[in-house]
């Protein structure tokens, strides 16, 4: 071998020595995602011995699965999900990282800037004695005085200066949010790997008053008042039958087709769950139906799923659908809905007024009729609600089962 390429070789085997990315430092780190320009939503992840990364949303924890090297950087996905973040080790200070997270699905604003840094204190420091008392329900407007004004209850719960809770909607609840409020600033966000979420707002008297940001590609305003006695709308009231035909024909990920109603389910009592794998209250409810399932199925109950998915092609939409019934160790069906929208869904389900929410669910008894119809899903971070939910759904279907 000429020495000229003896020399390219070993400058080739040198440049990949230098660009292979450097370990993450074992114990604690508090990131950053810049959203929007001007605001900052910060969270807690640690990092195991073996590089594994655990992301703490509140009371819920994150664990970061699948792991690869690119060169400098290190990209890591979300087990639920199909985003992912990526960044490299400052070279010069192995505590600081910086990259994205990024979110293959979006065709605008899919990647977010990330910065992070070694920290193992998380605690408020110099924030004085003085404490703003939020606790309790709050009577929540989003983009009020507009023609996308929704309204939601505010459900906080606080120790000194730190928060948690949620906010419920009339089509699921935004999940586990912490945060603090520190002169009369609140300060609320959620990262679970499909929500970037940060609230913010100003305590003026029994006023909150703020703006709600997802991500890079949405804001609005929001308003709120102290009422432990405001009430959404029922969520087995938004959704009704307006032709009584209830039949569906979708395919398997197997591609073969599967009609409702057929003989397998004659004297079964059935589920159907309208959902997505994107969907993290999607995600809350299949958690809880994989309890029903397992608790009712050898007493006849059945539960489908429809999945509507981000990909454009079915091939991928049944890559995603086969990835969340094995992460997430499904045991009932699920079927291919097609792209996620709720406009195909409520083609789909012409028979009903519309499909709202993903998810919606319907119970229907052992004679093929339609009991119930449930639009969204209040998951665990609502507390007493989803344990209420949980409890009332457990004796509809041993009710159901009995009749």
């Amino acid at each position: 071998m000429k020495c000229t390429q003896i020399c390219a070789l070993l400058f080739f085997l040198f440049i990949q020595l230098f660009v292979q990315a450097t370990e993450l430092k074992e114990g604690s780190w508090v990131g950053t995602l810049n959203l929007q320009n001007s605001h900052q939503l910060s969270f807690h992840f640690e990092v195991g011995k073996n590089q594994e990364i655990i992301i703490k949303n509140g009371k819920e924890w994150i664990e970061m699965k699948s792991y690869e090297y690119q060169n400098d950087s290190i990209k890591v996905y979300f087990s639920n999900f199909p985003n992912y973040l990526i960044f490299k080790v400052d070279s010069l200070n192995q505590e600081k990282l910086s990259g994205y997270f990024v979110n293959p699905d979006r065709k605008k604003h899919s990647k977010i800037e990330l910065t992070a840094k070694f920290y193992e204190y998380f605690g408020i420091e110099d924030i004085g004695d003085e404490i703003q008392n939020i606790d309790g329900n709050w009577q929540v407007t989003f983009a009020p005085n507009t023609e996308d004004e929704y309204p939601a209850i505010g459900k906080f719960k606080q120790s000194y200066h730190g928060i948690t809770g949620t906010f419920l909607t009339e089509t699921g609840d935004y999940r586990y949010l912490r945060g603090t409020i520190i002169d009369n600033k609140l300060t609320l966000t959620s990262f679970d790997g499909a929500h970037v979420f940060l609230f913010t707002a100003t305590l003026e008297n029994d006023t909150l008053k703020g703006e709600f940001l997802s991500g890079n590609h949405w804001k609005t305003n929001w308003i709120g008042y102290k009422n432990d006695n405001f009430k959404l709308d029922n969520p087995d009231s938004l959704t009704y039958m307006v032709k009584d035909d209830f039949k569906f024909n979708f395919k398997t990920t197997d591609g073969e087709d599967y009609v409702y109603p057929n003989s397998t389910l004659k004297g079964k009592v059935v589920i159907i769950q309208i959902l997505g794998s994107w969907c993290p209250n999607c995600l809350d409810e299949t958690h809880f139906y994989k309890e029903l399932y397992k608790k009712f199925n050898s007493h006849g109950l059945e539960i489908i799923g429809i999945s509507y998915e981000t990909p454009d092609n079915f091939e991928e939409q049944v890559k995603r659908i086969k990835r969340f019934k094995e992460n997430k160790n499904v045991p009932y069906k699920i079927l291919v809905g097609g792209k996620a929208s709720k406009e195909n869904s409520s083609k789909d389900f012409y028979m009903l007024n519309k499909i709202s929410s993903f998810p919606t669910s319907i119970f229907i008894n052992k004679n093929g009729e339609i009991v119930k119809i449930h639009t969204g899903f209040n998951g665990p971070g609502t507390g007493e609600i989803y344990e209420k939910y949980k409890a009332e759904t457990l004796q509809l279907i041993s009710r159901l089962l009995k009749e």
